[in-house]
């Protein structure tokens, strides 16, 4: 079987360019179409890697994210362009390209120079992604559930504009079980209590997800961590949330309870949807004299890859993430020590979440500063 390489034409009309990003299962190019007159239009190109073809599950979750993300149309969600079968029978999803970075290096970025991350740009930030949640929540054929909210999945562009994407794990109102109900899908240290459970994901479980990415990204730390992944899970649980205010003091209190109320245990708790909370931030968003708007998003993007650039110019390569099979939770929510010994026994032992035990800004060597350098689009 070809391996994809760089100059790799796909179906006679889509030109692989460079690799973008790697995980456990499938490859992201960055590619173009090849149109009449020389046209030429920049597309992310997703594809199975090698190997995993044959695994009937995956395909299928692959077929559903875009099934699911050509019906979700709104300006903060990624597009789906296309979806087909080279000539080798192997699929490909077609993507919008988005200019930018992930939300997971822009808060890295931060940390290169032992900043916080404006609690206004985070906010701002957040607002855009609960729109685009609540946008496929509200789905008019019944709802759509990410169940995979992180800091990956939330891309932020040169232009300022806020997009979620990855809907593969998503949960459709329209169609049944995909997977076995007793996997765990998602990145386990983002994932609500409820759903380790077996309780069904819902729109307050996508809520969660997104009050654990705030308080990351305001606290400049992970969440929930562990040794492995039964005691990363028995954490999320329990949610026990430490304090806020203890990590970062000096926030709004407004924010606190903005934050803690998604990170609720018990889902009646949370908001009752994405518009609730996101309003509930932009209330706060204006009661500031600062600008909130997408230019000083672009500003802080353009800013965060520059640095990221700088640094990655004496970094070593990355380690690619290995393919792990899926935590198996039984549905009445026990686990076992045969399942943390089995856990520890092999590759899958390691963390799902490559830096669960490390500091988001792990770059940090000194002191944290309340606001970052100027040039980030919150400067006085």
């Amino acid at each position: 079987m070809a391996i994809d390489r760089a100059g790799t034409v796909i179906a006679g009309k889509y030109k692989l360019q460079e690799l973008a990003g790697r995980g456990g299962m499938a490859s992201v190019w960055r590619g173009f179409t090849l149109g009449a007159a020389g046209f030429r239009r920049p597309v992310a190109i997703k594809r199975i890697l090698p190997g995993l073809e044959e695994d009937r599950q995956f395909l299928t979750m692959f077929v559903e994210e875009a099934r699911v993300g050509a019906e979700l149309l709104h300006p903060n969600i990624v597009q789906i362009h296309d979806f087909g079968e080279d000539e080798a029978g192997r699929y490909f999803l077609v993507m919008e390209w988005i200019e930018g970075l992930d939300l997971g290096r822009l808060l890295r970025a931060y940390g290169l120079v032992n900043a916080h991350t404006p609690w206004p740009l985070i906010s701002a930030i957040t607002i855009e992604v609960l729109r685009g949640i609540g946008a496929a929540h509200e789905r008019g054929r019944g709802p759509v559930i990410h169940r995979d909210i992180n800091p990956q999945n939330i891309l932020v562009g040169m232009g300022g504009v806020v997009k979620v994407t990855d809907f593969g794990l998503s949960r459709a109102a329209d169609r049944g079980r995909i997977t076995n109900p007793d996997i765990v899908k998602g990145k386990l240290s983002y994932l609500a209590p409820e759903l380790t459970l077996g309780a069904d994901p819902s729109v307050q479980s996508d809520l969660f997800s997104v009050g654990v990415v705030l308080w990351e990204a305001l606290a400049g730390r992970k969440l929930f961590t562990g040794q492995d992944d039964v005691e990363l899970v028995l954490g999320v649980r329990a949610a026990e949330i430490p304090s806020l205010a203890a990590q970062r003091p000096g926030l709004p209190d407004a924010l606190y309870r903005i934050v803690h109320r998604a990170l609720e245990r018990e889902p009646g708790a949370r908001f009752a949807d994405a518009d609730e909370m996101a309003r509930a931030l932009a209330s706060l968003l204006r009661s500031i004299n600062r600008r909130t708007d997408a230019r000083v998003i672009a500003r802080a993007a353009v800013t965060a890859r520059r640095r990221l650039r700088q640094r990655s110019a004496t970094a070593p390569p990355p380690v690619p993430e290995q393919s792990r099979p899926p935590l198996r939770i039984p549905l009445d929510g026990s686990l076992d020590g045969t399942s943390r010994g089995a856990r520890r026994g092999g590759a899958a032992a390691s963390q799902t979440d490559s830096d669960a035990n490390t500091p988001i800004a792990a770059a940090r060597t000194g002191p944290q500063q309340p606001l970052p350098e100027e040039g980030d689009g919150y400067e006085d």
